[in-house]
């Protein structure tokens, strides 16, 4: 388990590099078998989607990690439950391609949810006129 885990989180580093470079190779590594096929066949194995869902929780911490200013905010990681959902969806949509996919679209996703908004330009403030010298005080007024 523990190649598994180290794997993961370098393998979840590579994220932005893959963002960065839809054209160029970059190698993720996973399960032997990282198809969506092969996700849709572990519908009835718990412990195997059980891996699945460490597989991307460490692929999403491997981002974070790398990409500090672009992190998936901490609670916004959908429970097992909503994670199989989103990663059947995916799959039917587009059963011709890895998994993987699903875990970079799940980080884009959760980093543009969890991004602040978008602040309106204030307009800058009026300048003030400086403020006049007070007429000084001869030594006789100051007693």
């Amino acid at each position: 388990m523990k190649p598994l885990v180290g794997t993961t989180a370098l393998l979840a580093c590579l994220l932005p590099a893959i963002a960065a470079a839809q054209t160029r190779q970059v190698n993720i590594f996973a399960f032997e078998d990282a198809s969506c096929s092969a996700w849709a066949k572990s519908a009835d194995n718990k412990l195997l989607r059980a891996h699945y869902v460490s597989w991307i929780q460490g692929f999403v911490s491997g981002h974070n990690y790398a990409s500090p200013a672009r992190q998936v905010k901490t609670g916004s990681l959908p429970g097992s439950e909503a994670l199989y959902e989103f990663l059947d969806a995916y799959c039917k949509d587009n059963p011709s391609l890895s998994f993987i996919g699903a875990a970079i679209t799940l980080v884009e996703d959760l980093r543009e949810s969890s991004a602040p908004a978008k602040k309106a330009r204030r307009p800058a403030p009026a300048k003030k006129e400086p403020a006049k010298a007070a007429p000084a005080k001869n030594a006789a007024d100051a007693k």
